[in-house]
């Protein structure tokens, strides 16, 4: 019986398009402690769930069923903390169980067939993606998206990051239309509407001075480089140099390719926006960096070699090692990566570069009706001459 069953189990999982580890993965169990046999599934939730969904009928689902108790429990084995626990009491493994049957979705799980059925063109379909993806960052599951989370997350944005109220809602649009897709093949409740009803304008008014993200001082920019040289953390020293002498945000420096650096200027071409998308000037004193960081490049990107984190984050690990540093030197909460982009915005400013210009340079929204709804954008050599005043 059980050698037909294995193989029944082996073909279920190849015509899903799944490993065979889905179902044998038992089979190489290690045993644990009290003699417990144990071992982490192999497979995601996320696979084991499209399993389940593809189930040929009731026998083959049942099967799956079976599997993803099995890996719950041994889950739970590995991390209940008394002996005598059931594994079923852990709550990584009712996680787990809720999320390969269904109950719980990650909130990303079906934004590629979303974008498929989408008739927007693909630069607003990358628009799209990287919202839904950074909403994910901070909200991993459907179920776990609500009206008071998503306007926890746009409070943040527009304290953090200045995003005005138009911005805002050009993302909140977005995500409206996934969580639709979402409410449409039954996966979001049909009256949950956690993208409605969020006051922007409003919260905008109401925004604090005292919780707005301060600039540095330019000398004190500089003191965050030298004391990162003297610290041998030349990964954040390199990070520094670029947002110093560009403005631009920390995950556009992160992500930033070798082949989107060109001899004077680099394209944003992944931003948030579309004021984001941009050619942005290399500064005379960013020049050398620039160089020698594309010659030592081992994995394409601009800052070579930074670690991922399980969203595709690459400005996570470095972006905490800029939070202990400016620590260290006796700055507070006010203070984050994104004020040195503040303080470059300041320097242009007190330079008498117009703010249309710095708009275009930073990627920011141009607030009047000629700048932002008309305006094709500025030349490059536009843009060059007004970060030429860029200074420390």
């Amino acid at each position: 019986m059980w050698p037909v069953v294995a193989a029944w189990k082996r073909e279920i999982a190849k015509a899903k398009g799944e490993p065979d580890d889905i179902f044998a993965w038992q089979a190489s169990k290690k045993v644990g402690r009290e003699g417990r046999y144990f071992s982490q599934p192999p497979v995601s939730a996320n696979a084991l769930l499209r399993a389940l969904n593809n189930a040929k009928d009731d026998e083959h689902r049942q099967l799956i069923l079976e599997q993803i108790i099995d890996a719950a429990d041994d889950i739970g084995a590995i991390n209940v903390e008394n002996i005598g626990d059931p594994p079923s009491s852990d709550p990584e493994a009712q996680r787990f169980y809720a999320r390969a049957t269904g109950q719980l979705v990650d909130f990303t799980e079906y934004l590629d067939e979303w974008l498929s059925t989408s008739r927007a063109t693909a630069k607003t379909q990358d628009m799209h993606r990287s919202v839904v993806n950074r909403l994910a960052h901070e909200i991993q599951l459907v179920q776990d998206v609500t009206r008071p989370e998503v306007r926890r997350w746009i409070t943040k944005l527009m304290n953090d990051e200045e995003l005005t109220p138009k911005t805002v809602q050009r993302i909140l649009s977005g995500l409206r239309g996934y969580w639709r897709y979402l409410q449409s093949i039954g996966v979001a409740g049909e009256d949950d509407e956690p993208f409605s009803k969020l006051d922007v304008a409003r919260q905008e008014k109401q925004k604090s001075p005292q919780s707005t993200r301060q600039p540095f001082e330019p000398d004190d920019v500089v003191k965050l480089l030298n004391t990162a040289i003297e610290r041998g953390d030349d990964k954040l020293a390199d990070l520094i140099r670029l947002g110093m002498w560009t403005g631009c945000r920390i995950e556009e420096l992160c992500a930033l390719k070798v082949d989107a650096v060109r001899d004077d200027y680099f394209s944003i071409d992944d931003a948030k926006t579309k004021a984001g998308w941009r050619d942005v000037p290399i500064h005379r004193e960013l020049a050398q960096t620039m160089a020698r960081l594309i010659e030592d490049s081992k994995d394409g990107y601009v800052l070579s070699g930074l670690s991922v984190n399980k969203y595709g984050d690459r400005s996570n690990a470095v972006g905490k090692r800029f939070g202990r540093l400016k620590k260290k030197l006796g700055f507070g909460p006010l203070h984050v990566f994104h004020s040195i982009r503040k303080t470059v915005v300041t320097i242009l400013e007190n330079a008498g570069v117009q703010e249309n210009v710095v708009a275009d340079i930073v990627g920011h929204e141009k607030t009047t009706m000629t700048y932002g709804l008309y305006s094709g954008g500025l030349s490059l050599s536009v843009k060059h001459e007004a970060l030429d005043k860029l200074a420390y």
